[in-house]
């Protein structure tokens, strides 16, 4: 790594993985998050200019699979853990990342939406991380995950990890009767209001991505070898259910991009069959990671670029928009197509997502770790005797 703390840091890491072929980490998920990232970036930097909606109309989905990846990651993660261990474990993987890009993001946000009223609000809620107007549309999902991590930590706080299948079942039948609702709101059969959630405090009772979530707990226990014909029964449900909520959403999507576009360049009617393929060739990439781990290449330095790019992921989304968006005007007006310009603004994001990655993000999370140290000491400190 260019950063030498960072090198010391993720090396003996690395060097673990490269001794042992069988290790924990799955590096494919890596990957398989990344290129989320990337498409999810792309559609939003393409759909609403006409000589570049075709290139990635389906880039969305993108987010469904983050999802699904969070319920592994996290399942994973809670395993063994203590209820301090996994908020402090939380904390510290969501909130300081998100800090840093709103540091980058908000005066961007600023240069482009110089009349937006309460700006500061915007950066509040984008620094809290619970619904609100953020400074970037990409914050939205923030508040689902961190509601996703309560219940996780409701678990552990009554020992009841032992028993996180029945939680991944619980999900996906709470999530049902919203998204079946959502799909025959979609087909015109049902107009049923309650499930149409606006990207506020609605969408925290996971209603319509607890189901993403429970699969991905589902693909944890797969890895564990403690998948029955529950889990599998389950999984099915879950894979049906995603299908049934990408379709409503492309509902959702569709109306908006036709407006952006001429009816004559919309050659992919088939929209909604093409974004339900997507997610599920992202889910068996997924499986496929989880499988054949031990097949990864043992090699360090590939390992150490793998795990570099899982950790540009999460700031490479949070930037995307603004960033972009900021590129973009920039380069077009230096002449370049608005393709190109796109090319170069995913570029530029990746640039301020490593350094954000390998400089930022873990200097902010020392200076935390060092806080709450001295806070700890200090509050153990015997109280000086005035007698």
């Amino acid at each position: 790594m260019p950063a030498a703390a960072e090198e010391r840091q993720l090396a003996p890491q690395i060097e673990a993985s490269a001794r042992q072929p069988h290790s924990d980490y799955i590096y494919g998920i890596d990957l398989v998050r990344f290129a989320c990232a990337l498409c999810v970036a792309a559609f939003h930097l393409t759909w609403k200019a006409p000589e570049t909606a075709w290139f990635l109309p389906f880039g969305w989905v993108g987010v469904q699979v983050f999802f699904v990846i969070s319920g592994l990651v996290i399942a994973n993660s809670a395993q063994g853990a203590t209820p301090p261990q996994f908020l402090t474990g939380r904390f510290m993987r969501i909130y300081p990342t998100a800090w840093c890009t709103a540091v980058v993001s908000y005066p961007l946000f600023l240069c482009q939406f110089p009349n937006m009223v309460d700006p500061l609000q915007r950066l509040y809620f984008s620094l809290i991380l619970f619904p609100g107007p953020f400074i970037a549309t990409a914050y939205w999902t923030l508040p689902i995950e961190l509601a996703f991590y309560f219940v996780v930590y409701s678990v552990i706080v009554f020992n009841g990890f032992r028993h996180v299948r029945w939680l991944a079942v619980f999900l996906i039948l709470w999530g049902a009767p919203c998204v079946v609702g959502l799909a025959l709101n979609a087909r015109g059969l049902a107009h049923w209001n309650w499930v149409d959630f606006p990207y506020l405090w609605e969408n925290m009772s996971l209603l319509r991505y607890g189901p993403y979530f429970g699969l991905g707990i589902l693909v944890w226990l797969y890895k564990q070898k403690r998948a029955g014909i529950i889990a599998f029964a389950a999984a099915a449900l879950a894979l049906a259910l995603a299908c049934m909520e990408i379709y409503a959403k492309t509902t959702e999507v569709l109306p908006n991009f036709a407006q952006s576009t001429s009816a004559s360049a919309q050659p992919w009617t088939h929209l909604p069959l093409a974004a339900n393929l997507v997610f599920l060739a992202a889910f068996a990439a997924i499986l496929l990671s989880v499988r054949f781990n031990r097949l990864f290449p043992v090699n360090a330095q590939l390992r150490k670029a793998v795990r570099t790019l899982g950790l540009m992921t999460y700031p490479f989304y949070l930037l995307h928009e603004l960033v972009g968006a900021f590129v973009i005007a920039q380069t077009t007006k230096l002449g370049m197509t608005h393709l190109t310009s796109v090319f170069t603004a995913l570029a530029a994001i990746g640039l301020v997502s490593l350094a954000i990655a390998l400089y930022f993000e873990p200097a902010l999370r020392r200076a935390l770790k060092l806080t709450g140290r001295i806070l700890s000491a200090t509050a153990k400190k015997p109280a000086l005797k005035t007698t």
